[in-house]
């Protein structure tokens, strides 16, 4: 392995997929290999990549998501302690639909680095699964 680091903004322009592949890793193989620390590591993921993505924006983060087919991203409510997100869309209600077991800890941990950069503020961020969608509930100090 290199010590190379691949920038994200080269990875998104350059390579288009389908979302099945990923989904295998992301919700099959990840948390198998990771076992039961599996949260705690997609969330760190999360912060880690949001790192390197360097959205400077609501609108640049929601547009990382729908790139990255994370899903749409909406702003639904902001707090005087933080904001509440919504992630829907058609693959949002497949995955739901299809996976037994999924989670949204990277992309949790994904917005709560992404609006800590932006708000200036220390951000956690608690996803909560519904039938059809996610909320994204981002807490700060």
């Amino acid at each position: 392995m290199t010590n190379k680091k691949t920038n994200i903004a080269t990875v998104l322009a350059n390579l288009q997929t389908t979302s099945s592949g990923y989904d295998l890793i992301r919700y099959v193989g990840l948390p198998d290999m990771l076992g039961q620390e599996s949260d705690l590591i997609l969330y760190v993921m999360g912060k880690n990549l949001a790192r390197q993505a360097e959205c400077a924006t609501t609108e640049e983060v929601k547009e990382f998501f729908q790139h990255v087919g994370w899903g749409e991203l909406w702003l639904t409510q902001e707090k005087r302690r933080g904001f509440i997100y919504e992630l829907g869309g058609n693959l949002i209600k497949a995955r739901l639909q299809t996976l037994k077991e999924i989670d949204f800890q990277l992309e949790a941990g994904f917005l709560a680095e992404t609006m800590y950069h932006i708000s200036n503020k220390s951000c956690e961020c608690v996803a909560e699964v519904n039938k059809d969608h996610v909320i994204l509930h981002v807490l700060h100090n």
